[in-house]
């Protein structure tokens, strides 16, 4: 790809690799449209070479698509469309391109090309191609994740990709407002790109790093506020240690900043009663949302999952309204079991009160035995929801009061690392508007707990794990984000090394295999503008990732300064 330079652009690695060479280009890359075989598009030479080069260096796919349009945007981008279509009616493999006028690629989305998801990734050759990819297209300065993160997005079909996250810069402290993100297979092939352009404030409207308290000061805080947990990793069969809370500390008082979200967790017995036949069954499934739901499928639009996608191993069914409520399952292809259901949009009609914290949960209780669970089984359940009293940014009338409910199986009081499925409930709505169901390996009926350590080594290891590095927040509850200009400067904790963020509980090391699954990230805040905090990071669960921890030396949220924690 195209060399250029990059103005302070910081790549949180050991070493930082130049970007590969131009490699040579024949005089033409002429396509088929396909319309016809007569009809030949002549590319621009820049465009011709931009895709050469990225067939030579992170796109193998692109040796077999032909140019099937190409034009102009709003914004005077350059857009292409490629497929290996032999006719104007099928495709295989198509990719979308678009191209800024300054020649930076801001999308890229390969599909329909063959990859092995059984294939184990490299990870140190994938995050440096993505991170060499980020960088020559990325023209501002910004900041690239410093380990790979685990797709598990299905919906989307990137499950089993690597994806790097990349943010912007002010005051040279990382802003955590994620500019975009690129995902890799496990063959080295790009097959998704985008970034957008963040407003940042100016640098003299934010807080000042320099008010921070002493690194020392907030990292012996952070220690006394930090708690481990013992949990059973069903996939790599061994017992684990992971903090139920990072916390957050303010730098200029040394205090805990109180959490927007309340977690509360108790043991219950679920009797399922779930007919797991209706996925995949269109009419079985209608006459669940009509019962279930109230809705009126006949005045839906329905879509179905497309035939010509047979490299698809999963089946999306829509049901899409003009108004109000759309519903859509995502169901296994070959197992035609449940993945994931929403319903999205707003009600006809919602509830003049909220439902209260027990009435939701008698929802979500009721849901999980009737359309998830197929037989009686204990969980540990885990209910997250936003505090009574929110922050005067969050507006407490447009932030949606959602319940969410995990379900953990357990055995001998240890629960699972991942939960079984998780239920949302809307509590305006009165309704539950999301599930999720994972694929986890059953728990033992008894675990061998011999040799186990203590929660106080555990949090030695973890914390010799991790080094604290400034970062601004911005802090978020539900769709609500709060400005930059009334944030604080934080402390964030990170991972040093390529590792994962859990503890084996028997070897008193940081774990190296397997895959964490992470919730999203809880906002910390003070009603106070422009002050300075020490946080604690939680790493994001977005779009379904299972997070490797980042290793990154300074980040920067909305306005508050954290301490990043690095290995």
């Amino acid at each position: 790809m195209k060399k250029r330079s990059k103005m302070a652009v910081l790549l949180l690695a050991a070493s930082v690799l130049a970007a590969p060479g131009v490699p040579f280009a024949p005089a033409h890359v002429y396509a088929y449209d396909g319309k016809s075989d007569l009809d030949i598009i002549p590319l621009p030479d820049d465009m011709r070479k931009l895709l050469v080069e990225l067939r030579d260096d992170y796109v193998p796919a692109l040796s077999e698509l032909h140019v099937d349009s190409i034009g102009t945007g709003s914004k005077s981008e350059t857009i292409i469309s490629l497929s290996d279509r032999k006719n104007v009616i099928t495709a295989g493999v198509s990719l979308e391109l678009v191209v800024d006028a300054d020649g930076n690629i801001t999308s890229l989305e390969l599909k329909g090309a063959d990859r092995d998801k059984s294939k184990k990734w490299d990870k140190k050759q994938s995050y440096q191609k993505l991170s060499d990819f980020i960088r020559e297209q990325v023209p501002v300065s910004h900041v690239i994740a410093a380990q790979p993160m685990l797709s598990t997005d299905r919906r989307s079909q990137l499950d089993q990709l690597a994806v790097v996250s990349f943010y912007p810069l002010l005051n040279d402290v990382w802003v955590k407002k994620e500019m975009g993100r690129a995902f890799i297979d496990a063959s080295g092939q790009i097959v998704q790109f985008h970034q957008e352009k963040i407003k940042l404030p100016l640098a003299s409207e934010v807080a000042d790093p320099k008010k921070a308290i002493p690194l020392e000061k907030a990292k012996r805080e952070w220690e006394n506020q930090l708690r481990m947990q013992l949990v059973y990793d069903a996939a790599a069969g061994k017992l684990v240690y992971e903090p139920t809370e990072l916390p957050v500390i303010d730098a200029v008082t040394g205090e805990v900043v109180p959490a927007v979200y309340s977690k509360e967790s108790e043991v219950l017995k679920l009797k399922g009663s779930a007919d797991n036949s209706i996925w995949g069954d269109r009419k079985k499934m209608e006459q669940w949302l009509e019962a279930t739901f109230k809705l009126r499928v006949n005045t839906l639009t329905f879509q179905a999952p497309s035939e010509k996608a047979k490299k698809r191993d999963t089946d999306l069914y829509e049901w899409n309204a003009r108004m109000y409520q759309s519903a859509s399952v995502l169901v296994d292809r070959k197992t035609k079991s449940l993945i994931e259901f929403r319903l999205d949009g707003s009600a006809e009609k919602e509830l003049e009160k909220p439902l209260q914290a027990e009435e939701a949960k008698a929802l979500a209780l009721e849901f999980a035995e009737k359309h998830l669970l197929t037989k009686e089984q204990s969980f540990v359940v885990r209910k997250t929801s936003q505090l009574d009293n929110l922050p005067g940014w969050a507006d407490q009338n447009l932030v949606r009061p959602i319940y969410s409910y995990a379900f953990f199986p357990h055995s001998n009081d240890i629960p699972a690392k991942t939960p079984l499925f998780t239920v949302e409930v809307d509590a305006k709505k009165g309704t539950v508007v999301a599930a999720k169901v994972n694929e986890i390996p059953a728990m033992p009926a008894t675990i061998d707990q011999s040799g186990v350590i203590g929660e106080e080594k555990a949090k030695q290891a973890f914390v010799q794990s991790m080094v604290l590095r400034l970062a601004y927040d911005y802090p978020k509850v539900g769709d609500r984000l709060r400005p930059l200009r009334s944030s604080s400067i934080c402390q964030r904790p990170i991972r040093k090394r390529c590792r994962w963020t859990r503890l084996q509980a028997k070897s008193w090391t940081v774990g190296s295999s397997g895959q964490h699954h992470t919730r999203q990230a809880v906002a910390r805040h003070r009603d106070r503008a422009c002050r300075v905090l020490l946080c604690g990071l939680i790493p994001s669960q977005m779009a379904g990732l299972a997070a490797f921890l980042f290793k990154i030396d300074k980040h920067f949220t909305a306005g508050r300064i954290f301490f990043l924690f690095v290995e």
